[in-house]
């Protein structure tokens, strides 16, 4: 079972529980969230409270959910979806990304939205957002990426996850059946700023993002040679 949750001290600490709480389930109005994340920058207690309620609720529900054994048929797809050791185009890697969220994508919302994780830079307004999804080859990493079209720049933060040994992360663009177009190299720190040409701000909305693990400098060849670690559609924020 969870841990209880420690009761408020006071008046005022119970509405901030209760705000946390319903933050936390998504249940405040676009103002009210609006507000709340602005406290949130600023008040580290009150990440913390987030952060606990997000602890509770997950753990409440894992607790309700029964091992299930997988039929046969099921557990030898699982392995050759796993370990499969023929080398994944770059498309076969990324599509199931295109398709919607997966829980690592809200780990990593609720990761960087409750304050864990607070970009330095400029602040972006952005219009646009990302949950990166780790694939199988990016086990671990955290990113979420934030489009500011009116300043034309895209935030990246990686809130988990390093490339490998000798590597570094590059930024792609992929907009329907058009070739990948390299945004730029992943800076060694938490969050990257990157500035966007008008004409790739065009193909932004409905259009993919992904990572991927290259050689220093970035890749040789203008198209993504390294593993693809994670992926998401661009939605409005």
């Amino acid at each position: 079972m969870t841990d209880r949750i420690t009761p408020p001290d006071g008046p005022e600490d119970e509405d901030d529980r209760v705000l946390a709480a319903e933050y936390a389930l998504g249940l405040l109005t676009d103002e009210e969230r609006t507000a709340f994340e602005v406290r949130l920058d600023a008040d580290p207690a009150l990440r913390a409270e987030v952060i606990t309620w997000d602890e509770h609720f997950a753990s409440a529900i894992l607790d309700d959910v029964d091992p299930v054994e997988p039929s046969p048929q099921v557990a030898k797809r699982l392995q050759t979806l796993l370990f499969k050791p023929q080398k994944e185009s770059f498309w076969q890697q990324i599509w199931p990304y295109g398709l919607g969220g997966v829980a690592a994508a809200l780990v990593l919302w609720l990761t960087i939205s409750t304050g864990v994780i607070t970009p330095d830079g400029p602040v972006l307004q952005p219009d646009l957002v990302a949950e990166l999804a780790p694939t199988p080859d990016g086990d671990g990493l955290m990113i979420r990426a934030s489009v500011d079209t009116s300043l034309g720049a895209v935030e990246v933060v990686r809130a988990a996850g390093q490339p490998p040994e000798g590597r570094v992360f590059e930024l792609w663009l992929i907009a329907g059946d058009a070739a990948p177009v390299s945004l730029g190299l992943l800076d060694a720190g938490e969050s990257t700023v990157i500035d966007l040409p008008q004409e790739v701000l065009a193909l932004l909305p409905g259009a993919l993002l992904a990572i991927s693990d290259e050689p220093p400098g970035g890749s040789p060849t203008g198209a993504p040679t390294g593993a693809v670690r994670a992926a998401g559609p661009l939605t409005s924020s």
